[in-house]
């Protein structure tokens, strides 16, 4: 299996753009939410065919690229049918599934895309929240941290114990619990997202799987490891996260992504108080725990871990959780993204805006509009030249200063060769009596210049590395070169030389 590291945990605080509008099945896809899981979201609204709008929803699509077996509908359907039947407080609430096969002509590939469907809660990932955090060099407060891992914990719970409806275990397991999937409500309540779409990627998408390697546990990705995994995977995945949160830095990232995915694998990573001194001994233990490289180390179920956090947070505060995340997200964001956020235009809103829009793009120049009684003199004397000239004087400009680079580039290293084959030429007397009686008429010597009168020089073909080589290379070597430096120049020596 191969990793493509760390796709959406790279932080960043997205801003809304353009309205989308785009249908999608029952749905009508109103902006992008990239920052949403592993494959980022779509926000949309269910529109009847009446036109009445029914709430905002969150699809999240799966497209399995060049994915052609005739079985994987099933595969779909077979993971993410489990998720629909997943309900709690602290679980984003999947609403609907269906699979989205595009049109193509006869015989060519069809683009499968999965969607899922699930509630719209306004607010923000905690990968959004981190890298709000970064911009201002700060760090999220202890017991805000830790009310946030215990809602998920209580929720990963839930998911774990859930059964169907002959009463037999559903054996969910999330697999890729990470900051992207962590949802911080605008209320306060914290959700989590992505269920099923860890393992559906893994059956169904070739090539880099997407997925936070932080968020495996060393049993997950070791090859030798034939064991099943359990629930205590996502324990671990918790712990790598709160320890994100705690510390804003992932414990396993290193320069090179050979050495991070090794990292994960063997679980090596300095308690979180080494990032962050102010951190009690406790607050390390609960976490290093969690992330234990053994799974028999660590808590046995996610309500075990619930437990040991909300214990430590009663030591530092008896703020309710959920006021307390709310209150921080007001601070961390302000009042005027999260009230654009919260409240979404109706359709017909969006409709009008674009129409104004493509309304005013329709208008003619403001030079066209002048009235014709009034005076040329009167107009102003302003120029506007269209973007597409001042592109293409710009282009030119900037060839122009190319091509006198290049040629003042060109005329210096012809100086610079004549230079130094000049040089070269004269002291070519003891360079010639290396060569003895030998029939070579001329052996190539590159020379290459430091800068300081000297050069090292190298011969090349058929004598190189002879004994008569060393002794042109010498000779040529210790000669009296221009004092600078430059690209490396070949010269001959030659048996009937001067």
């Amino acid at each position: 299996m191969s990793f493509l590291l760390y796709p959406s945990r790279e932080r960043t605080v997205f801003q809304d753009g353009a309205p989308l509008l785009w249908q999608l099945g029952p749905y009508v896809a109103l902006f992008q939410r990239p920052e949403l899981g592993t494959t980022g979201a779509l926000l949309a609204r269910r529109v009847e065919e009446d036109g009445s709008e029914h709430g905002d929803v969150l699809i999240h699509q799966l497209p399995t690229g060049s994915a052609r077996s005739p079985d994987a509908g099933d595969v779909f359907r077979e993971e993410w049918r489990l998720a629909t039947q997943l309900s709690h407080p602290n679980i984003l609430r999947t609403l609907d599934v269906w699979l989205d096969a595009q049109d193509s002509q006869e015989g060519a590939p069809r683009p499968l895309f999965f969607q899922l469907v699930t509630e719209a809660v306004p607010g923000e990932t905690l990968s959004t929240v981190l890298a709000a955090l970064d911009a201002k060099r700060a760090r999220m407060p202890v017991s805000v941290a830790l009310a946030v891992a215990s809602q998920v914990a209580n929720g990963l719970h839930a998911a774990h114990e859930a059964s169907g409806a002959d009463g037999q275990p559903l054996g969910v397991l999330h697999r890729d619990v990470a900051p992207a999937h962590v949802l911080l409500g605008y209320d306060g309540g914290v959700k989590l997202s992505g269920f099923g779409i860890a393992r559906t990627a893994v059956r169904l998408m070739h090539g880099p799987i997407f997925k936070h390697v932080g968020s495996q546990p060393p049993e997950a990705q070791h090859r030798k490891h034939t064991g099943p995994v359990d629930r205590r995977a996502d324990v671990y995945g918790l712990g790598v996260t709160l320890y994100e949160a705690l510390t804003g830095v992932d414990p396993f990232r290193r320069p090179l992504d050979y050495d991070s995915l090794k990292a994960a694998m063997i679980g090596d990573a300095p308690p979180p108080s080494k990032h962050r001194p102010e951190l009690s001994p406790m607050v390390d233990a609960v976490v290093m725990r969690a992330m234990a490289p053994k799974a028999e180390d660590r808590y046995a179920t996610a309500a075990d871990f619930a437990r040991a956090v909300e214990a430590l947070r009663t030591t530092l505060t008896t703020t309710d959780a959920r006021e307390e995340v709310a209150a921080y997200l007001r601070e961390l964001f302000g009042e005027e993204r999260i009230a654009a956020r919260s409240r979404v235009p109706t359709l017909a809103e969006f409709r009008n805006r674009a129409a104004a829009a493509a309304a005013l793009e329709a208008l003619p120049p403001a030079s066209e509009q002048a009235p014709e009684d009034v005076a040329p003199a009167t107009r102003g004397t302003t120029r506007f030249v269209p973007h597409s000239r001042l592109m293409v004087m710009l282009g030119g400009f900037v060839l122009l200063i190319l091509a006198s680079v290049l040629t003042r580039v060109a005329r210096s290293r012809e100086s610079f060769v004549a230079e130094v084959t000049e040089v070269a030429h004269e002291g070519q007397v003891r360079a010639v009596s290396c060569l003895g009686t030998s029939p070579t008429e001329r052996v190539p010597v590159q020379l290459t210049l430091d800068g300081q009168g000297r050069a090292e020089a190298k011969v090349a073909g058929p004598l190189a590395g002879t004994v008569a080589a060393r002794c042109i290379e010498e000779a040529m070597g210790a000669l009296p070169y221009p004092r600078k430096r430059g690209m490396p120049v070949t010269v001959e020596v030659a048996s009937g030389a001067p």
